[in-house]
C-alpha cells in the first residue's frame, strides 16, 4: 500500500535516485576507463600483468573504484589514475549530497511531527 505521507514518499524516491545515479556512474566511469584504453593513453593490468581489453573488467574495476571496495586485483596505469581520482571525487560528492538530503527530510520529518503535536494540544484545550 502507498503511503500518503508526503515526506516517506520522498525517502523511496531519493533511494531510488542514489541506486540510479551510482549505477549510471560506475557504467559511465567504465566507458572512460575503456575508452581511455582505446586511445591508448592508459591500460588497467591484473595481477598477472596483463591488460584488460574487454568491458566487464573495466566495469568490475569502476565498482571497486567508486564503492571504495579496493581488491587491488587491478592496477590503473597511465592517465587512468585521473579517472580514478575523478570517480573516487564523484562517488564522496554524491555520499555528501544524499546525506544532506537525508537529513533535511529527517529534520522536516521531525518538525512536522512536532506542529503536529503542537496544535493537538493546542486543539485539545477547548
Amino acid at each position: 500500500m502507498a503511503s500518503d505521507d508526503p515526506i516517506e514518499s520522498r525517502w523511496g524516491s531519493a533511494v531510488l535516485q542514489l541506486v540510479l545515479l551510482s549505477f549510471g556512474l560506475t557504467i559511465l566511469f567504465a566507458l572512460v576507463y575503456w575508452g581511455i584504453d582505446g586511445l591508448n593513453w592508459g591500460l588497467l593490468q591484473d595481477r598477472e600483468g596483463k591488460r584488460a581489453v574487454r568491458f566487464l573488467p573495466f566495469l568490475y574495476f569502476s565498482i571497486e573504484t567508486f564503492f571504495r571496495i579496493g581488491y587491488g586485483t587491478q592496477v590503473p596505469l597511465g592517465a587512468m589514475w585521473l579517472a580514478v581520482t575523478l570517480e573516487a571525487l564523484s562517488h564522496f560528492v554524491v555520499e555528501i549530497l544524499f546525506v544532506a538530503h537525508f537529513a533535511t527530510l529527517s529534520l522536516n520529518k521531525l518538525v512536522s511531527l512536532s506542529n503536529r503535536t503542537r496544535l493537538e494540544n493546542l486543539l485539545n484545550r477547548f
